[in-house]
């Protein structure tokens, strides 16, 4: 006999179907334990749910308006931390201080940024690149399907393990204020004014106005299958200045997939231009 609490293949493919028709996201057919994983804390006999079962049923039902919520939530969580494959943010660096002063006004895109370590690495960037707003016309554009871990992004306080070693004391002492009581590291707020944190699936019509230099998309691809992967890049080929930049995780590339981007050296592919 089955235990109560136990998620089925049945019910493992119902989550999955639910996640893939409210965010386009799919969970791989050996993620069963993630699933499992994330959602547990909310069942048991002292919980609000006795059974995998009977959390499914509430969905299906709408019984509780914030029950989608929090089940997408749980299930599309990131583990990052700050200036994650460093080498990413050198680049960064690096097309600031080569290209920035042409340009009429700088974008940058940190897509599926979890609870916001990228995008403030990418606001640290700027500013050790001396790019500071409102002195220069440049933003950070910090987006995400859940809506908890844009919580913490806007929250910006970290415990010191996000940091993780890829941040001098110097730095730290400019870009973060120490809390004594809590042990943890709030973001100054002179970093936080670059970013703009917004909730958005990747799958819908982005609503830009304008053209980003440097789009991070790291580790979000792994989501979606081949077609919605394609739809995605061609998205954000569109919304890239010429000659902007894609930056995948390190791991990650797009062989197999239909694009339009030259691909570069570290997981970077760039728009339309030949100058590296």
């Amino acid at each position: 006999m089955r235990r109560s609490s136990e998620l089925t293949d049945e019910l493992f493919k119902g989550f999955q179907n639910y996640l893939y028709y409210h965010t386009g996201i799919t969970i791989r057919d050996n993620k069963k334990y993630l699933v499992e994983y994330r959602l547990q804390r909310y069942i048991g006999e002292d919980k609000p749910y006795k059974s995998f079962s009977d959390l499914y049923r509430a969905l299906e039902q709408k019984k509780d308006p914030q029950l989608e919520r929090i089940v997408i939530n749980s299930l599309t969580t990131n583990y990052t931390y700050f200036f994650r494959e460093k080498v990413h943010f050198r680049f960064l660096e690096y097309y600031l201080k080569t290209y920035g002063s042409g340009q009429s006004y700088i974008r940058l895109w940190s897509a599926g940024c979890s609870s916001g370590e990228e995008a403030y690495s990418m606001a640290i960037t700027c500013l050790e690149a001396g790019y500071a707003y409102p002195e220069k016309d440049i933003r950070i554009l910090a987006t995400d399907i859940s809506e908890r871990v844009l919580k913490k992004a806007k929250e910006a306080t970290y415990h010191y393990s996000s940091l993780h070693g890829e941040l001098s004391d110097s730095q730290i002492r400019r870009y973060f204020q120490f809390n004594k009581k809590t042990k943890e590291f709030s973001v100054q707020d002179f970093v936080r004014s670059l970013v703009v944190i917004r909730e958005l699936n990747l799958m819908d019509i982005f609503p830009f106005s304008r053209q980003f230099d440097v789009i991070f998309l790291r580790n979000v691809l792994i989501y979606f299958n081949a077609q919605e992967k394609e739809q995605i890049l061609e998205k954000m080929y569109d919304v890239l200045k010429n000659k902007g930049y894609l930056v995948l995780g390190l791991s990650e590339s797009l062989v197999g997939l239909h694009h339009n981007f030259q691909p570069l050296n570290y997981s970077i592919y760039r728009k339309g231009g030949n100058t590296p």
